[in-house]
């Protein structure tokens, strides 16, 4: 029995495979980047959202070195309550409040040169410096001199092994120009590095 030869057209050409595959993958891509559009903003428009709306005025650190001022936060109701004119006044300040494993966490906020407030951990996790300091255009570790935006903690310069652990957002609500974070958010913190 004599096996039939393909024809020289059969030889060079494939036969047709389904492109199901391809479209699924296609669709997958699309749908991810309409998520990140939609969580992170185009071309750098959701800038600052990770700090809120402005709250304060305005102001420029270029030229300027500011360190922490220390405050005393007020703890009742489950919150942790902060003048927001203290750290309008101050630009930058710091405090401390106890987690329940009975550590102190390092605590910061500070007015963004666009007028949003940052209030967070105050710890260059992978150094464990507590205290930063305002300078120009940047947020610096004042141990290990990292550099983060100001605006919104992406990594400038220094450790890049620091660089990847920016201060942690406490989200603060702001009423009647008292600025309230939740105690537990505190109280469940942990150093991630």
């Amino acid at each position: 029995m004599s096996k039939k030869l393909p024809s020289k057209k059969e030889q060079f050409t494939q036969p047709e495979k389904s492109k199901l595959p391809l479209i699924l993958v296609a669709v997958g891509v699309t749908i991810l980047v309409v998520i990140l559009f939609v969580v992170f903003g185009s071309n750098g428009e959701g800038k600052g959202s990770y700090f809120g709306e402005p709250v304060a005025a305005t102001r420029s650190y270029v030229g300027e070195f500011i360190s922490m001022t220390s405050i005393e936060p007020i703890i009742e109701d489950g919150k942790i309550k902060l003048s927001l004119a203290d750290i309008d006044q101050n630009n930058i300040v710091h405090f401390e409040v106890e987690n329940n494993e009975n550590q102190l966490v390092p605590l910061m906020a500070y007015i963004t040169p666009s007028g949003r407030l940052f209030v967070g951990s105050s710890m260059c996790e992978p150094c464990k410096g507590r205290t930063f300091s305002l300078a120009g255009e940047a947020l610096v570790c004042d141990t290990c001199r990292t550099t983060y935006n100001i605006e919104d903690h992406e990594f400038i310069s220094g450790s890049k092994a620091c660089g990847s652990y920016p201060p942690v957002n406490m989200n603060p609500i702001i009423e009647d120009g008292v600025v309230y974070i939740n105690l537990e958010d505190v109280l469940n913190w942990r150093i991630r590095s």
